[in-house]
């Protein structure tokens, strides 16, 4: 699939050196107002299915917005992510198939609105709308979800006694697969000629096997099967466009702000738990954090505008994205072996 972003070579690692911003006029000018685009309609991305009436995507999308509602806000509205759905502060949402064999725990610890424990404020940057009812519905077709409800007192992946800790244990003494869900800021590109913004950052954890890059470089070629661009965050930065504009994020000295995953690099962050956890029990199966755009996640109507069928279209690949993960684990891993192979 011959695809306008990621370069010849999706998986080679480039350098990204200061940049101006781009000139009206210009190929870069042009493929920055196609990535603007790109991160609130379907429409820019021909390439993509387009059809909202198509039964899969149509039916993917009730299925998320419904656990969205049950788990998460009931009425969809930004404000609902602080109480959420719980009754009490910190309350976590335990979703499970009983009926797989071989299990993928999913998280989505900022379903809901955290605290920032250095200043005891609301995070900055808000909930990760949307990851609640994603991770769901993953866990309804393919194991499990661990979901914080609201009332949240912490910021769930860098609090090492947060409760979520002793189920993540549990549930991976025999889970296939770990992934942390989490939504991302638009607008990230490598390359000057990407026509769209980067979808998906995997943030491998500090110092990941070669086999645990190598699972996350056929993720990214998995993504782009699907016509999604993905990179692997501990090695590829990013640069960041602002929203609705062609110029880009800059440090205070007007050199451009980069972006890599803190699963990267923090050993608080969950995603370095659950490696410690495996490696106790001697497991070597995926575990990693991926962060999503809003075009794949279920946004509020305060979020970001996205038409009705860039609404349904997103989320609905949002949710193949993940399953495509879930199919590549079965056939890197023995079934109930937990050994990537």
């Amino acid at each position: 699939m011959n695809l306008p972003f990621g370069g010849e070579d999706i998986l080679k690692v480039v350098s990204t050196p200061s940049i101006p911003n781009p000139k009206p006029g210009t190929p870069e000018h042009d493929n920055a107002l196609a990535r603007a685009k790109s991160s609130r309609s379907i429409g820019a991305m021909p390439w993509l299915p387009q059809d909202p009436t198509d039964e899969w995507a149509k039916e993917l999308y009730e299925r998320i917005e419904e656990a969205e509602r049950t788990y998460t806000a009931p009425n969809l509205r930004y404000e609902e992510y602080i109480q959420g759905t719980a009754t009490e502060p910190d309350e976590i949402a335990t979703v499970k198939n009983e009926e797989i064999v071989d299990p993928y725990l999913f998280t989505a610890e900022h379903a809901t609105w955290p605290i920032n424990v250095k200043t005891n404020e609301y995070r900055e940057a808000g909930p990760d709308a949307g990851t609640g009812g994603l991770a769901a519905v993953m866990a309804e077709d393919y194991g499990t979800a661990l979901i914080m409800r609201g009332r949240q007192t912490s910021n769930v992946p860098s609090l090492a006694e947060h409760k979520i800790r002793p189920l993540i244990s549990k549930e991976l003494a025999r889970s296939i697969g770990f992934m942390s869900v989490h939504g991302q800021f638009p607008g990230k590109f490598v390359h000057q000629s990407d026509r769209s913004e980067i979808h998906a950052c995997i943030g491998l954890g500090i110092d990941p096997t070669e086999a645990m890059r190598d699972f996350a470089r056929k993720v990214v070629l998995g993504a782009r099967d699907i016509g999604l661009y993905a990179v692997i965050s501990n090695d590829q930065p990013a640069y960041i466009q602002q929203r609705h504009s062609t110029r880009l994020k800059r440090k205070e000295d007007g050199t451009p702000k980069l972006s890599q995953l803190a699963a990267a690099k923090n050993p608080k962050m969950t995603t370095n738990y659950s490696r410690e956890v495996l490696r106790e029990m001697g497991r070597n199966i995926p575990s990693f954090q991926m962060e999503l755009t809003n075009m794949l996640l279920l946004t509020t109507s305060e979020g970001v505008r996205k038409d009705k069928k860039s609404r349904i279209i997103g989320v609905a690949l949002g949710y193949k994205l993940l399953e495509k993960v879930v199919q590549l684990t079965f056939q890197e891993i023995g079934p109930q072996t937990g050994v990537l192979i």
